[in-house]
């Protein structure tokens, strides 16, 4: 893992958010357009993508 763990966590917080911000998007009034949706999921998909490709070994690094 190339980032502290804090780093990790907000990044899973963020596509959370995201997650749930496309939800409204998607179904609450007014709707968003099939383009802005589409990228909201696109985004979505790189930040789990960039998750999954952190994939070395995680040292700690002390924080000065």
């Amino acid at each position: 893992m190339l980032h502290k763990i804090s780093e990790f966590v907000n990044r899973i917080r963020v596509m959370h958010e995201e997650a749930q911000l496309l939800h409204k998007m998607k179904y609450e009034s007014p709707k968003a357009t099939q383009v802005e949706i589409d990228n909201k999921i696109q985004g979505i998909q790189r930040l789990a993508l960039s998750i999954a490709k952190d994939k070395s070994a995680y040292n700690q690094v002390e924080d000065v």
